[in-house]
């Protein structure tokens, strides 16, 4: 099953770095991993060194071979949703069939799909879910304590990769309160707490490369301060429960036709009569899923960002597991209406997810994308020697990191973010990368991130080519910015009189 749904994803990878499917952190990710160093809070560990390793192999660019942990990673959770289906569903003779097309849902529906397909945290953060739902649905049902002890090291490692993984630990106490007789001992809690710690403990990683000064170092995380700072995310904190309620319609709407999408319309009624099947014959197994939801559900409708939505993967998989007792149902409901019903019902169930494949081919297919490796050889090639290039948003600034620091184009020149400035921790690492360029320092508390790069710009004007990638106010009214050859790089010129 992985290995079919994985050679789907492989004809649709995107074969570079693209912003399609919410990718616009990837080539912050990327070059993170491929110079190990430190990416944006909270910095990833796990992830970075997996990614590391992708970026070994003898295939395509730099960011196709992370692009590939994605689609691995995503064909793995498939291949995990399977096993979980044959575990819990009862052993009747179209629980393989019922299994098999659960998985397909999951892996073709266009959510979960748009990740397999491009470099960021999403896919290996649901790979992280099934493994650790697997282990603990196979400790339930063999009773061996080492399957419990190998999930709390998995739950340590997950969190290295996404904090959210953390949802996870109380829908566990109360699926497994029932079963405390096996687990609420000293002789599995100690080695279930030291193993967590050695998974966690991948954190270490980050102030061990911030140590090599590699040129993404987000943070700087060699003091206890910094080290928090990145870890906690605090630069992101304001966008946890920051929706604005005057969004919240909005973002309803969008989200039940997101959920729509996934699974078919068709498929979504499979869900929903799963949830209530699951409630009649193992509500233990509803809670846990009930629990494990709802407060990821809650976190990511809330988090005031565009790309919410991806945190939702893990979901997307209970809801898969919700499918396939809503497909059990129908099945056995068929075969008591009439016995030739079965067949009709079984058919119906293998076909949808085969919809979905053709419905969302084209939606997710990014095999042919290549506007970002585009527009970052046009603004590269137009660059002047040694010159320094101002950015501002997330996509150039990132795209531009990975064309210099990890596929080693123009090493002459300078890449610094404007909005960065604002950190001592980036205006120090600046300095240290480009000992040549005036990083300015703030004399005042009342300096803006504006006034930052406008003296960074007016500091180096006169000794170096200045361009800007995307000047909007209140930049044009420093400096002339003229646009070069009709491309997202503005030459920057003084002040007209």
């Amino acid at each position: 099953m992985a290995a079919v749904v994985l050679a789907v994803y492989l004809l649709t990878l995107a074969p570079g770095l693209t912003f399609e499917n919410y990718g616009t952190d990837g080539g912050d990710l990327v070059t993170a991993a491929y110079t190990l160093g430190v990416p944006h809070p909270p910095g990833y560990p796990t992830y970075t060194l997996l990614a590391w390793l992708f970026t070994r192999l003898p295939l395509g660019s730099i960011a196709y071979r992370v692009n590939l942990l994605s689609a691995t990673c995503a064909a793995l959770t498939v291949g995990l949703c399977c096993s979980l289906v044959l575990r819990l569903l009862p052993d009747e003779p179209q629980r393989p069939f019922l299994a098999a097309t659960a998985a397909l849902s999951l892996a073709f529906g266009p959510l979960f799909w748009s990740q397999a397909v491009i470099a960021e945290v999403y896919a290996l953060l649901a790979l992280f879910a099934a493994l650790l739902l697997w282990l603990l649905i196979l400790w339930e049902q063999t009773s061996r304590d080492g399957l419990l002890l190998l999930a709390a090291f998995v739950l340590g490692l997950g969190l290295g990769n996404h904090l959210t993984l953390v949802f996870v630990a109380p829908a566990f106490l109360v699926w497994a309160w029932p079963l405390r007789q096996r687990w609420l001992r000293l002789r599995v809690l100690l080695p279930a707490a030291a193993l967590f710690l050695v998974g966690s403990s991948v954190y270490a990683y980050l102030p061990l490369a911030a140590m090599h000064n590699s040129p993404v170092n987000w943070g700087n995380p060699q003091t206890w301060d910094r080290f928090l700072w990145v870890v906690t995310a605090e630069q992101y904190q304001s966008f946890v429960f920051g929706l604005p309620l005057a969004d919240v319609p909005v973002r309803l709407s969008a989200w039940s036709w997101m959920f729509g999408e996934q699974f078919g319309w068709w498929g979504l009624g499979l869900v929903l009569v799963g949830a209530w099947s699951w409630g009649r014959r193992d509500r233990r197994f509803l809670l846990l899923s009930l629990i494990w939801a709802l407060p990821l559900t809650i976190y990511a409708f809330f988090y005031n960002t565009a790309d919410a939505r991806t945190n939702l993967l893990p979901l997307l998989l209970l809801l898969a597991l919700w499918w396939a007792e809503g497909a059990r149902y129908l099945v056995n409901y068929a075969q008591q209406v009439r016995a030739g019903w079965r067949r009709v019902a079984l058919a119906v169930v293998v076909v949808l997810p085969l919809v979905s494949l053709g419905l969302n081919w084209s939606a997710v297919d990014l095999s042919d994308e290549r506007s970002v490796q585009t527009y970052t050889n046009q603004v590269l090639e137009q660059a002047a020697p040694d010159s320094l290039i101002v950015v501002r948003e997330d996509g150039p600034t990132f795209a531009l990191w990975y064309a210099v620091y990890a596929e080693g184009q123009r090493p002459d020149v300078a890449v610094v973010s404007g909005p960065l400035l604002a950190y001592i921790w980036y205006r120090d690492h600046v300095q240290q990368m480009y000992p040549t360029i005036d990083i300015p320092q703030p004399w005042s508390y009342d300096l803006t991130i504006d006034d930052l790069t406008r003296e960074l710009i007016g500091r180096n004007l006169q000794s170096r080519p200045v361009y800007a990638t995307d000047p909007r106010e209140p930049w044009p009214t420093w400096y002339d910015f003229d646009q070069v050859d009709d491309l997202e790089l503005y030459r920057v010129s003084p002040r007209s009189p």
